[in-house]
């Protein structure tokens, strides 16, 4: 999962984004009990751009306030409930790490587009006044075969200041535009993979009762791994 984009002119307000996500939308999920489920490989933990002014309101102990965005995976659609969807275990996992009061707005709307989203940054994301902004998109356009150059340029709005769907030319898409702009893209869909690879999710003959549990954990899993993504960019 990736995606990203600064917010607005300021530099230091770099999004860190979670744009496409192939697992959570088309798959089932089973996750082993024990801790370790959530682990991934180093380097897909490594990110270059810090998070400088959400760094000095956490230093000064001052309000967080930061805005997920996104689609069917951020409203928590799988697991039936926003509460059990990554942005409240965000919320939740950061609360525990920091003594600012720390505030994820969940701005998910299900099955919109990169531009769909976009278009909502001006009324549900600007006017909250995030420090940080996490987008998660892609995987609507990939399904819909929106162009990739099209794609590409919707998430540069700011650039002035998997196996039936073609998401590589996405995937390196948003590793192009990030790369541009000095936004870090959080890299959940090599996750999802490696997870899968690794047998940490069975995605083979899991119930239709069961899936929205299994679904919620894997949020569990992401939010998890986004803080301590943010954690890293802060250090």
């Amino acid at each position: 999962m990736k995606s990203f984009c600064r917010f607005g002119s300021r530099r230091s307000q770099a999004v860190l984004a979670t744009g496409v996500v192939l697992a959570v939308l088309l798959l089932p999920y089973t996750v082993r009990g024990d801790t370790s489920a959530c682990d991934v490989p180093d380097e897909l933990m490594q990110f270059d751009d810090k998070l400088l002014h959400l760094a000095e309101r956490l230093r000064a102990a001052h309000p967080v306030k930061i805005v997920a965005i996104g689609g069917a995976s951020t409203t928590g659609l799988a697991a039936g409930s926003s509460d059990l969807a990554y942005p409240h275990r965000l919320q939740e996992t950061l609360a525990r790490s920091y003594p600012s009061p720390i505030t994820v707005v969940n701005r998910g709307v299900p099955r919109q587009t990169a531009r769909q989203m976009l278009e909502r940054f001006p009324t549900d994301v600007i006017p909250e006044d995030p420090v940080l902004v996490i987008w998660e998109t892609g995987t609507t356009d990939a399904v819909r075969g929106v162009d990739v150059d099209d794609f590409a340029a919707t998430l540069q709005f700011s650039h002035s200041t998997a196996t039936v769907i073609d998401f590589e030319r996405y995937l390196n898409a948003l590793h192009r535009v990030g790369d541009v702009n000095d936004v870090n893209v959080f890299p959940r869909f090599e996750m999802m993979r490696y997870w899968s690879e690794q047998n940490v999710f069975n995605f083979d003959g899991v119930a239709k009762g069961e899936r929205a549990g299994l679904a919620a954990k894997v949020y569990e899993c992401i939010g998890s791994k986004l803080a301590e993504a943010i954690r890293i960019a802060l250090r």
